[in-house]
């Protein structure tokens, strides 16, 4: 990537989107440092935009900076994961206190067409592609709940766990990535059952089993 390919937007989101892709697809390994020379020469750009892209990858939990050290791809533990995962939950069930009573039949449309999307990339093994749309799922969700600080906290919270999906994909290339269509299936059951405890359960049973695969993946 370099200048001649940025988008004729916020040239720090653009560094940022490149930066978190490259981290989410392990690009950049946990532990790498993140040299600022060689990332300015990179992107072609100056270190400005690519500092104020750091301090917001550390804000979504990405990289962490130690001082007099430098900034360093975030390493994530057997905690973190914990701590991450058990996050989720709470925010998409709030989430769904929000909008269970509020959707209607094209929201339900909307997320049987991404749980069918996801279905397809299955079936072409198309995996990346497979958990981009499952985070698109989510995401309808937690947008349609009109909240932004929910939102805001959601989206860095999901910064974290797609990178800790990759690792999964990464130690575990045999992962039934058909399970997440179970999974969303489930959730949009509630969601039309309008039956909130059906989905906390959901959302509780789902997050509990796939922080059990990162922790695993990290071990």
């Amino acid at each position: 990537m370099t200048m001649n390919d940025l988008r004729p937007t916020s040239l720090r989101e653009q560094v940022v989107e490149h930066i978190r892709q490259a981290i989410v697809e392990g690009q950049l390994k946990p532990g790498d440092h993140m040299v600022e020379v060689q990332l300015t020469e990179q992107l072609g750009i100056s270190r400005t935009p690519l500092r104020e892209a750091l301090i917001l990858l550390e804000r979504e939990g990405l990289v962490e900076t130690i001082r007099h050290k430098g900034t360093y791809v975030r390493s994530f533990s057997v905690n973190d994961v914990d701590d991450i995962f058990s996050m989720r939950t709470t925010l998409e069930n709030f989430a769904g206190e929000r909008i269970i009573h509020e959707l209607g039949t094209s929201d339900y449309s909307k997320l049987e067409r991404l749980i069918d999307t996801q279905q397809k990339f299955i079936n072409t093994n198309d995996f990346k592609r497979v958990r981009a749309t499952d985070m698109d799922f989510h995401r309808y969700l937690v947008v349609r709940s009109g909240h932004p600080h929910l939102l805001r906290s959601w989206s860095e919270i999901v910064a974290q766990i797609a990178a800790l999906l990759y690792k999964r994909a990464e130690t575990n290339p045999q992962y039934d990535e058909a399970k997440v269509i179970t999974d969303h299936q489930r959730i949009l059951a509630a969601y039309k059952d309008r039956d909130i405890d059906a989905l906390r359960q959901a959302n509780t049973d789902i997050n509990t089993r796939v922080a059990g695969e990162c922790r695993k993946a990290l071990s």
